[in-house]
């Protein structure tokens, strides 16, 4: 199931690029432990800015009436450098060892 979610993420990725608001600053592929393809393209970022990690801890749920008691918080998981500029969609970057990310994590330049 898992895998079929990935397959599904990255086919919407490659449908409606980066450019869609929602997909701004995340992590569209894993290349490896420390690098990823980022949805921050030439005019957002440079090489050598250095960019946060961020992932999501959401609790709660959805009580008896359907309304929701859910609340996010955003937490920092790391820091990572811009290392190349994909096109105006993407770029590469290396994420500081121990960070621990993958697809969906999001990133903001500092």
């Amino acid at each position: 199931m898992r895998i079929h979610n990935v397959i599904l993420a990255l086919a919407a990725t490659a449908f409606f690029g980066c450019a869609h608001t929602t997909m701004r600053g995340g992590v569209a592929m894993k290349l490896s432990d420390r690098e990823a393809h980022v949805c921050m393209g030439d005019q957002e970022v440079s090489v050598g800015d250095k960019v946060t990690a961020f992932r999501n801890r959401c609790t709660g749920g959805r009580g008896k009436s359907g309304d929701s008691d859910r609340s996010c918080e955003k937490i920092k998981i790391g820091v990572g450098t811009v290392t190349k500029l994909l096109n105006e969609h993407y770029s590469v970057v290396q994420f500081d060892s121990g960070v621990q990310f993958d697809e969906g994590t999001f990133v903001e330049k500092l």
